[in-house]
């Protein structure tokens, strides 16, 4: 089986470009991550190490990626290690390993992506309540409250299927 589970943070800015398949354009975004190894050698003064991932992504994730991560961002890539192999100029054989995405998860939090894509002047409803807004305009026109529309519902046990 081969699979692979890494959290790290971008590198750098993810980019995308497109290549032409059989099926016609394809996004590709290649990207490295840094994922700490969670331990501290001697060797270097007890700080922690990290390994650099190189990662391909392949279409809509690959274009999201771009569209709203950058350099710094955590997040997490689950998928399986490819490894490929070409002739150089000099006529040896070069291998290259790197980890291709089924899935990728942004892990910071969504204010975070936000203030990172300049995005700063943007209000923030994370934390909305219903006496946030004046009884004017929480008032339908019917009177009763847009919060507690569906509670005067009526219905009948006899039309629901799996009652």
């Amino acid at each position: 089986m081969n699979k692979v589970c890494l959290v790290g943070r971008l590198v750098k800015d993810p980019t995308c470009e497109y290549v032409n398949t059989s099926n016609g354009s394809v996004a590709r975004a290649r990207f490295t991550i840094a994922v700490d190894r969670g331990y501290s050698t001697t060797a270097q003064d007890g700080k922690n190490t990290a390994d650099f991932i190189s990662v391909i992504a392949w279409r809509k994730q690959a274009e999201n990626l771009v569209k709203f991560q950058k350099k710094g961002n955590q997040i997490a890539v689950d998928g399986r290690i490819q490894v490929d192999s070409y002739q150089g100029k000099d006529g040896n054989t070069v291998w290259s390993t790197y980890v291709v995405a089924d899935a990728i998860q942004f892990l910071d939090r969504k204010s975070d992506s936000i203030s990172n894509n300049n995005f700063d002047n943007s209000p923030s409803y994370d934390n909305v309540s219903p006496s946030d807004f004046s009884s004017d305009s929480s008032q339908s026109a019917e009177g009763a409250s847009v919060w507690d529309a569906g509670s005067n519902i009526e219905i009948d046990p006899d039309e629901l299927p799996f009652y």
